[in-house]
């Protein structure tokens, strides 16, 4: 049977905690039609795809894709991967000189084309989450990660309290 890993990556605090969790029993439902052997699952929580820094789950994926450890990657949409056209095509080009594949529940099989084509699409969906961020703000909320000294306000997303005790 042909390996595979799963990786799953949502972009911020903001979003549902369990995203990742739906998107690797998408990818698992996706190996199964396929016969394909999931052998592992890598995911990024609250981690943007405009960058590769900081994201972890994305290192250990290559570092195991270095090691020949599995065939084929699945993920729910290549965005998931990068959302930045050359971060994208570095990573395909990356993991086809290995011989592995990049396989989207979607789209299939990644090729060039593919690869090109959802790139240019990602890097539009950024300047769309940017655009949506900067409405967060204009609304006074809170568009990022945690802030040092506040608390979110529950059922209240991006809105935050402040932990400093008033002075009377």
């Amino acid at each position: 049977m042909i390996r595979a890993a799963i990786y799953a990556r949502f972009s911020t605090e903001l979003q549902n905690e369990k995203s990742t969790d739906d998107q690797i029993v998408l990818c698992r439902a996706y190996a199964a039609r396929h016969q394909l052997d999931v052998v592992a699952a890598y995911e990024d929580k609250a981690r943007s795809g405009a960058s590769m820094f900081g994201r972890a789950g994305l290192m250990r994926l290559m570092d195991a894709a270095r090691e020949r450890k599995f065939d084929v990657v699945i993920v729910d949409a290549l965005d998931r991967l990068s959302r930045d056209m050359e971060d994208l095509a570095g990573l395909h080009k990356r993991l086809s000189f290995l011989g592995i594949e990049i396989q989207a529940v979607h789209d299939g099989t990644a090729d060039a084309i593919l690869i090109g084509i959802r790139g240019l699409v990602g890097e539009d969906g950024a300047k769309k989450v940017r655009r949506g961020m900067a409405g967060v703000v204009r609304d006074g909320r809170h568009a990022g990660g945690r802030a040092f000294g506040y608390r979110a306000v529950l059922g209240r997303p991006g809105d935050w309290r402040s932990l400093k005790r008033r002075l009377r």
